[in-house]
């Protein structure tokens, strides 16, 4: 039975207000269903995304809870140290759109690949099918829960503000997600997140001044609260704080390994639009990794050390204190439609990874376009449906454990180092990558329950009795998971024969475009396949006379641009 929310009055505008959001997201996906003419549409909306659209759905695809409520919490309780939340997200984003974004939406057009698996395969020239399956299997299983976790946290808010039992809100904003994402694939995923969160970057912008104009800047009330708020290592030293920054910085290696944000690059609608692109993520990530840290600094001011019960519900409440419940409803509903976004960002690279990459690539090859996207509708909706009753029965597991220490990690430390590699290094090998995705996966997973197995063999005393040692085994696992991903990808990769052809490959993307264009008739390029040359030789589309052709016959790669 439903009982009072904290949000009172303005419980009733969160839920009219989440409705009509609900409805517009619906809207938005049947109008992106028409869209829709082949599986690289659904998967990457054709790559015809603008910089505008694709820079803000890049971060409010990645931010979501995160942001709206895990920041926020974060500050409620270590103070100015949460503002290290950045220090890792920040440089690592934009080395993703610096180094990575032009030569991954290059790669990904002239061999046609619409899923990082298939661009795997296809640029490590991997036959033996290794390398797609395992790193599809990896999307499936930290995809799929990432898509749970964020329902979870969605149903959870909802239950706290308006009192709804959490099963209604797991449902209907489960409902909703898989509807959308279903309808209208990545155009209805793009624009979504697009409105959410531009919303959302607004309420962290007015939140902070409102504060501001009635509290003053909040450092000297913190000092009084607690020294350590107004410590930039929350009044750790040591060990313990140089692993506490360590944590705070490691976040940031899980960009590159999670799809639902590489994908992004893959979409966007030309290459020269990647600067644009990048300057308004990074806009947005500053803008609201600051506003989300004064969030919760001014609400320690304005509620006091013990004046919030659960620390999650720090933004939710600064909200209802600073805004009448018609607006506050409206940012609150906004908070959840956020959360949402990331979900339906994952259920869509979990659905490309069933259907493009084992459906298409193993079991029909010669599946048409119209039978891709039909079954593509069909994976999302089972997923969606397996994702709700996720989320239902891991609706008492804390969200952050979830995500961070799951979803994004494992995806960091398994997908991450390939990905990278596959576009600077010429050496990297197909076993090498395997290799790597295993270690990533297993050292995330393991990492995260290492004090429980310490204590299992009796060595948990031994390591607490070391300051270095249990500051090491309190890191962030996706530190030490990423840096033995790395070396394994390396030693395996030395260790075995590299793909062939690839000097020219890297050296045409090294170069403008005017240096691929030629006055002589082109040679002919292959007719390339969406599953990313399953049906052309791995080595065929790493020569440059391929290449050559495939640019000289694009309209939207601009003579001049690199």
């Amino acid at each position: 039975m439903a009982t009072d929310g904290l949000a009172g009055s303005a419980g009733a505008w969160v839920l009219g207000t989440f409705g009509v959001y609900l409805l517009l997201l619906l809207g938005i996906g049947l109008y992106s269903s028409r869209l829709m003419d082949s599986v690289d549409d659904y998967v990457i909306g054709g790559r015809s995304i603008g910089p505008v659209v694709t820079g803000f759905s890049e971060r409010a695809s990645e931010m979501s809870g995160w942001l709206t409520l895990g920041v926020p919490s974060d500050a409620f309780g270590t103070g100015v140290m949460a503002f290290y939340n950045g220090l890792g997200m920040i440089p690592a984003d934009l080395f993703a759109w610096a180094g990575l974004a032009k030569r991954l939406r290059k790669y990904t057009e002239v061999v046609k690949a619409v899923t990082l698996p298939t661009f795997f395969e296809t640029r490590l020239q991997d036959d033996t099918g290794y390398v797609k399956g395992v790193s599809a299997f990896v999307l499936m299983i930290f995809e799929g829960g990432y898509v749970g976790a964020q329902i979870v946290a969605a149903g959870t808010l909802l239950e706290v503000l308006t009192g709804v039992e959490p099963l209604i809100g797991i449902l209907g904003g489960g409902v909703i997600v898989v509807g959308y994402t279903m309808l209208g694939g990545y155009f209805a995923v793009a624009w979504s997140d697009y409105l959410q969160g531009a919303i959302i970057l607004l309420a962290f912008i007015i939140l902070p001044v409102l504060a501001f104009t009635n509290y003053g800047l909040p450092f000297g009330d913190l000092a009084s609260v607690g020294s350590s708020y107004t410590s930039v290592t929350a009044g750790m030293t040591g060990w313990a704080a140089i692993f506490g920054i360590i944590s705070y910085a490691a976040i940031g290696l899980g960009i590159p390994g999670n799809p639902h944000v590489m994908v992004r690059f893959m979409g966007i609608d030309e290459v020269k639009n990647v600067r644009l692109a990048a300057l308004v993520a990074q806009l947005f990530m500053f803008v609201a990794y600051i506003g989300a840290g004064f969030v919760g600094l001014y609400a320690l001011v304005v509620f006091g050390q013990g004046g919030i019960e659960d620390p999650n519900n720090v933004m939710p409440m600064l909200t209802l204190e600073f805004f009448p419940g018609a607006i506050a409803g409206i940012i609150l509903a906004a908070a959840l439609a956020a959360m949402m976004s990331s979900a339906d960002s994952q259920l869509l690279v979990a659905t490309s990874a069933i259907v493009e990459d084992v459906y298409h690539g193993y079991v029909n090859p010669a599946a048409s376009q119209e039978d891709l996207v039909r079954y593509s509708q069909f994976v999302t909706l089972g997923l969606g449906g397996a994702s709700i009753v996720f989320a239902y029965l891991a609706q008492n597991t804390p969200i952050y454990t979830l995500v961070l220490d799951y979803a994004w990690g494992g995806l960091g430390a398994a997908i991450g180092p390939t990905l990278i590699a596959s576009l600077w290094w010429k050496r990297v090998s197909a076993a090498g990558s395997v290799a790597s995705m295993i270690v990533g996966t297993v050292t995330m997973v393991l990492w995260t329950q290492l004090s429980t197995i310490l204590e299992l063999v009796g060595l948990l005393g031994a390591v607490e009795g070391s300051t270095f040692l249990s500051g090491l085994v309190g890191v962030y696992g996706l530190f030490p998971a990423f840096i033995l991903s790395t070396l394994t990808l390396i030693v395996g990769s030395l260790l075995t024969t590299p793909p062939e052809g690839v000097d020219d490959h890297f050296d045409t993307f090294d170069k403008p475009l005017p240096a691929l264009l030629s006055d002589d008739d082109p040679t002919g390029a292959p007719e390339y396949v969406t599953d990313g040359g399953h049906d052309v030789a791995p080595k065929a589309v790493t020569e440059t006379d391929t290449i050559r052709a495939h640019v000289t016959a694009s309209d939207y790669w601009e003579t001049g641009e690199e």
